[in-house]
């Protein structure tokens, strides 16, 4: 993947940003002849003080192209510290952005967050329209990343991530039919998921996949499940199958909740829908604690931090596990053969044997048995942490680049992203 124009070319096949932090991908759509990725970006530091949003276009997925900055903090008491996550839709050939604007106090602290929407009719430019309705009560300020799409019946829905003033994390649902007032309809997972909710969802997204519908969250405040090689990120993502009525508003589970990746960093993924009908998804490798995320070496080299992974294409197998798989679009593999130091590139892995891989100084992937192991020394204390993946894993993609490499294994049903420096 490369971006046209760069004067520094940070990645290969990852979008990153020029400076400043790189945040979760927003406003995923195909508008106009075009694909559109927007994302968190604070060009200023390398820091989570100030939000707007980056913006790249395409018009085949490979090749991106960086744009002027779509949207700005600019409205007091609504939006001045932050534009953060949300989605895009098109309507009468306009593109309709939602997203939640941040405010801070005198101190820096965050006090409110507001759900917000901006439109454009070219899909670069875009007018703040205000905010769509009034914070919902019982809740913090913590509710964030509107998510909006049609149902089946004509009518609109808008879902967000909560923290209720009781610290539990929840999805609210709103539907509209003029797509401009919104009525609140309460809980979309009302009585459903209470053991993985944690304290805080983030980024809901809901999505028909091979004619199953499938809701994908990040909770935050899950405690680790080392035993299962569960929940071991400080947040982490994850999907259940079921089935949403258009009528009660409710979703219903039809399958545990997985993590949609067993590595390190991934976090707060998105869905496009292409123009000849697929679903693919990127998500952020950036999550992680403060500590960590200070010591990252890009910062201090190139005063940079985080990048997006590459569009996965989404499926769903009859047995309800979801599959991801790099498009193909972007796909140059090659066979790897020779184990040990690997080099930037893409490879796939066709082997019965147990084998090493190295990544720089501080990380390898292992395989033993129906074990596919990945640990790294954390570089910013040393220590030795791991992720694993179980399973059919006699085939293997590597997506190696600078710093962050992407395995998919297991049949396309486990990835791992991880940074390494």
């Amino acid at each position: 993947m490369l971006i046209k124009d760069d004067i520094n070319h940070f990645e290969k096949y990852h979008l990153y940003p020029t400076q400043g932090l790189l945040n979760d991908p927003n406003g995923l759509i195909y508008f106009k002849g075009q694909y559109h990725v927007f994302f968190q970006w604070n060009p200023h530091a390398c820091n989570h003080k100030y939000k707007e949003w980056g913006h790249f276009v395409s018009n085949d997925l490979k090749t991106w192209t960086r744009l002027e900055t779509a949207l700005k903090p600019s409205l007091p008491d609504m939006d001045s510290a932050g534009i953060y996550s949300g989605t895009a839709f098109v309507k009468d050939d306009k593109l309709y952005v939602f997203y939640t604007g941040n405010v801070r106090d005198e101190s820096g602290r965050s006090v409110a967050s507001h759900q917000m929407w901006a439109v454009s009719e070219d899909g670069i430019h875009f007018e703040k329209i205000g905010e769509l309705f009034p914070h919902p009560e019982g809740f913090t300020k913590d509710v964030r990343d509107p998510k909006v799409w049609q149902g089946k019946n004509g009518r609109y829905y808008l879902m967000v991530g909560a923290r209720s003033n009781a610290n539990i994390g929840d999805i609210l649902i709103y539907e509209s039919e003029n797509f401009s007032q919104w009525q609140l309809h309460g809980s979309l997972i009302e009585g459903e998921l209470t053991d993985i909710r944690g304290y805080m969802i983030e980024c809901p997204d809901l999505i028909e996949i091979d004619g199953k519908q499938i809701l994908m969250f990040s909770p935050q405040g899950l405690p680790a499940d080392e035993e299962n090689y569960r929940y071991q990120n400080i947040h982490n993502t994850g999907y259940v199958v079921g089935t949403f009525d258009e009528e009660t508003l409710h979703f219903k589970p039809e399958t545990e909740f997985k993590e949609v990746d067993k590595g390190f960093e991934f976090y707060a993924p998105q869905t496009m829908h292409t123009n000849e009908g697929r679903k693919i998804m990127w998500g952020w490798a950036g999550m992680m604690t403060p500590e960590r995320e200070a010591l990252i070496p890009t910062i201090a080299s190139n005063n940079w931090v985080h990048v997006l992974t590459i569009p996965r294409v989404l499926h769903v197998t009859p047995d309800n596990l979801l599959t991801q798989i790099p498009i193909p679009e972007i796909l140059h593999t090659k066979p790897l053969t020779n184990f040990g130091a690997v080099e930037v590139g893409q490879y796939t892995i066709d082997s019965h044997d147990n084998w090493t891989l190295s990544f720089g100084e501080n990380m390898t992937l292992v395989r033993n048995k129906n074990q596919l192991v990945l640990s790294r020394r954390q570089w910013e204390n040393g220590e030795i942490e791991k992720r694993q993946v179980v399973g059919d894993i006699n085939h293997a993609l590597l997506i190696v680049d600078t710093d962050i490499i992407e395995v998919f294994t297991n049949n396309n049903q486990s990835v791992m992203t991880a940074r390494y420096f």
